[in-house]
């Protein structure tokens, strides 16, 4: 009968062995923590920039709504609304004072380009954040027909500034 006495180094084989376990599970944690961190980030700047858009469209609806009386008819003869329909729609704000969204007068800021015709306008504005980290919004107005319909597209940004997670979501109403 043969007895091998002779165990030495399985100890150690042992030791390793349970050790590049131990990593293997510590770096896929790691992993796993280091991807749950970056989604939660987008996710994060994902909000920033749909409450962006979701503030262009209302600022929009409001001013498309601003300029009415209480039973909803124009205020002044005009369109009833701070956005053009048409070419010939003299009633419109195209100098400052007074349309204002987050803090804002988007008319003095140079963020109030009008495109019109006969039968259709489009009306384009900006609402920039505080600082260029800050969200922003690009809201375009369109109107078109007779009676007009009006599709207000907003696109808001998590920060103004194009860089590696600069974020876009877009509201669209029609109406």
């Amino acid at each position: 009968m043969t007895i091998f006495t002779n165990k030495r180094g399985f100890t150690l084989f042992f030791a390793l062995l349970v050790a590049s376990l131990a990593l293997a599970i510590g770096l896929a944690i790691y992993d796993i923590t280091v991807r749950e961190l970056t989604l939660s980030e987008v996710a994060t700047e994902s909000q920033y920039a749909i409450y962006a858009a979701d503030s262009g469209a209302e600022c929009a609806l409001y001013w498309e709504n601003k300029y009415k009386d209480i039973n909803g008819s124009p205020l002044n003869g005009g369109s009833g609304s701070a956005f053009a329909t048409s070419s010939t729609d003299t009633q419109i704000p195209t100098t400052g004072g007074g349309i204002i969204c987050n803090g804002q007068d988007i008319i003095v800021a140079g963020s109030w380009p009008q495109i019109a015709d006969a039968n259709a306008a489009t009306t384009t504005f900006t609402i920039a954040g505080a600082t260029a980290q800050a969200p922003c919004t690009v809201v375009y107005v369109y109107k078109s027909g007779f009676p007009s319909v009006t599709n207000v597209i907003s696109h808001g940004y998590n920060t103004c500034t194009a860089g590696s997670l600069q974020l876009e979501r877009v509201f669209k109403v029609s109406y």
